[in-house]
């Protein structure tokens, strides 16, 4: 911020023209100007460059996220697979198993099904936390922080008088 004294017309000393006053004042205008100039082309380029690294947080948070989409594609298709093969065999054994040795259709039956229960608690949990991974939240800060920036407080205007 420049000063009130360098922003008004300089005294004008006794012997000094006020034609060579004027021109001089009109220089400081001019050299305020053109520095003004300069800074709004550095925020300026700022503001570009801040840009482009939003994109490239854009472009590798896709990416990412394309690769997590895929992931959890690929293990729906396993949990499925895996329930009608492995687990549809694991089942038949354990419940041959328990049959023969408690000669009960209703226990055989309910450790079957808490046992089923058991892994399709655990596929749900781990298909959630591949879930998780997808999303753009660096993204949307960089965004945030270059389109919203926060305004800082001034501390006087909340203090009281006393």
């Amino acid at each position: 911020m420049q000063h009130r004294e360098s922003s008004e017309a300089p005294a004008q000393k006794p012997g000094q023209p006020a034609s060579a006053a004027l021109s001089q004042s009109a220089e400081q205008a001019l050299d305020q100007l053109a520095h003004l100039a300069a800074l709004g082309h550095s925020v300026r380029q700022a503001y570009v460059s801040q840009l482009k690294l939003t994109g490239q947080i854009a472009t590798a948070e896709w990416q990412l996220s394309g690769r997590s989409l895929t992931i959890a594609a690929a293990l729906v298709v396993c949990f499925g697979a895996g329930l009608i093969l492995l687990w549809g065999s694991i089942l038949l054994v354990l419940g041959y198993l328990l049959f023969q040795l408690s000669s009960s259709l209703l226990i055989t039956a309910a450790a079957l099904v808490l046992l089923q229960f058991a892994l399709l608690l655990w596929c749900w949990k781990s298909l959630g936390y591949v879930l998780s991974q997808v999303g753009f939240s660096n993204t949307l800060k960089q965004l945030r922080l270059l389109f919203f920036a926060a305004k800082p407080e001034d501390s006087n205007a909340h203090s009281t008088a006393s």
